[in-house]
């Protein structure tokens, strides 16, 4: 019986997982062409400038939310709170939280050391503010679409996905190949695309409840910090595992090695959809579910991750010196030997993406915290030892060095929670091969009845 519902479990999980992934697709080929338009326009230079101007405020956003947006997944995934008290006190942290850290941002901007980070990488400190304005409504669409997502409303969570994406899309090649903008377009659209997203996830919320007038939950507040704070830290050191790597490369090399990287990286993200559309319907589905329901469910996921992710990076072992010449150019060519190196820890991402939302969604964050401290230490002590030795290339191994090392605790935490074996998590079955037929008969039996 209990395998029987835990087949009925997945065939679920798995119906919103495709739609996850659709949209994902819609997302990854707009954001590809984006990528493809920037490099083009800005060339490696201009591209690592333009890079560094949204590291900034995306490391601020990271350590800025608290963790929220899982703690809206947590809270309103398992009924604890209502969604009402969720999206209002979202709303009222997203404005504090905002301001509190547009003005530290403001006094860390005075500091001689800022100015001559400023300066060396050729950065309009305008564009930089111009971002940095958008965190309280980065913070709104973030916080309000995880609580959709953990509601259950996984169409509205995509929907408010693909409107970021697109709007980004649309205003790049309106900015940089119409208007011919420049780096000035570039960041003008990703701070509409912002907007866009902000607005979107308001006007869908409301269709589901009341959002006005704006009541404080203290409770909750206190529940999410509680929660939140244990996955803050944990999103924080994996930002910075993923992302500390660039900003390595400015002090020991120049912008255009951040170009040359930035690119690798920028496609090496855009493999991570599949694990990621599963991570998406995960964590709700585990917050809502039993032990046993758990372990199997998310050992079924690793086994099709893991198989999906092999294959999918064997490929573009293969293809991408073609791909970056085709679509990038000639000058971005250095970027294809970090991108080669990266993709084992890129495969390592993709299953501890998948495990780090399984612990969160059983309420058990803190394993991520340390796997992320474990691999930040590594990352750290590697990047210092490697960039000046390899340049990009030793940054991309010592990611996929710190990726590995991440994903081992987080795999060994869960394991020894779930009781399960290596075979169980790892070697795909039988009955795996079942689940894509499936998908498959209800994907086009859908598309029928659309049609």
């Amino acid at each position: 019986n209990l395998k029987l519902h835990c087949f009925g479990f997945f065939y679920n999980f798995s119906k919103n997982s495709l739609w996850t992934l659709l949209s994902d697709m819609v997302i990854f080929v707009s954001g590809l062409v984006y990528l493809v338009i920037l490099a083009r326009v800005l060339g490696p230079e201009g591209k690592g400038i333009h890079s560094l101007i949204l590291l900034i405020p995306g490391v601020i956003m990271v350590f800025g939310s608290f963790g929220m947006e899982s703690a809206n997944v947590y809270f309103v995934g398992t009924k604890k709170y209502p969604l009402r008290d969720v999206v209002s006190n979202s709303i009222i942290l997203s404005v504090l939280l905002g301001v509190l850290l547009v003005l530290l941002f403001w006094g860390a901007s005075q500091t001689d050391w800022f100015y001559k980070f400023i300066q060396d990488n050729k950065i309009p400190i305008s564009y930089l503010w111009a971002v940095v304005f958008t965190i309280p409504l980065y913070f709104i669409s973030a916080f309000l679409r995880n609580a959709l997502r953990g509601y259950g409303h996984l169409g509205d969570y995509n929907t408010i996905r693909i409107i970021e994406g697109l709007s980004l899309f649309l205003f790049g090649v309106i900015f940089l190949i119409i208007l011919k903008r420049g780096l000035w377009g570039a960041i003008a659209s990703s701070v509409l695309s912002i907007i866009f997203a902000a607005i979107s996830s308001i006007f869908l919320t409301k269709k589901l409840v009341r959002i006005f007038p704006l009541n404080l939950n203290t409770a909750l507040l206190k529940g999410s910090s509680s929660y939140g704070s244990k996955v803050y830290l944990a999103n924080g050191l994996s930002f910075l595992n993923y992302r500390l790597d660039m900003f390595l490369i400015t002090i020991f090399l120049t912008p255009v090695a951040v170009g040359f990287y930035s690119v690798a990286v920028n496609m090496a993200e855009k493999l991570l959809i599949i694990p990621g559309a599963f991570a998406t319907v995960l964590l709700p589905k585990i917050s809502s579910s039993g032990q046993n329901e758990a372990n199997h469910l998310t050992s079924r996921v690793l086994r099709h991750t893991t198989l999906i992710m092999l294959v999918i990076c064997l490929a573009m072992l293969f293809l991408i010196t073609f791909m970056v010449r085709l679509f990038f150019g000639a000058s971005f060519l250095p970027s294809v030997l970090p991108f080669i190196i990266l993709l084992p820890g890129i495969l390592a991402f993709s299953i501890g993406g998948v495990l780090a939302a399984d612990l969160s969604g059983r309420g058990k964050p803190q394993y991520a915290i340390w796997s992320s401290m474990t691999a930040l230490i590594a990352n750290i002590v590697l990047n210092i030892i490697l960039i000046p030795k390899m340049g990009i290339v030793g940054a991309a191994l010592a990611s996929s060095i710190s990726y590995w090392l991440d994903t081992l605790v987080v795999l060994g935490a869960f394991m020894c929670i779930s009781k399960n074996r290596l075979k169980e998590v790892f070697i795909i079955k039988k009955e795996d091969f079942q689940d894509y037929y499936n998908l498959y008969i209800d994907f086009f039996n859908s598309s029928s009845r659309i049609r």
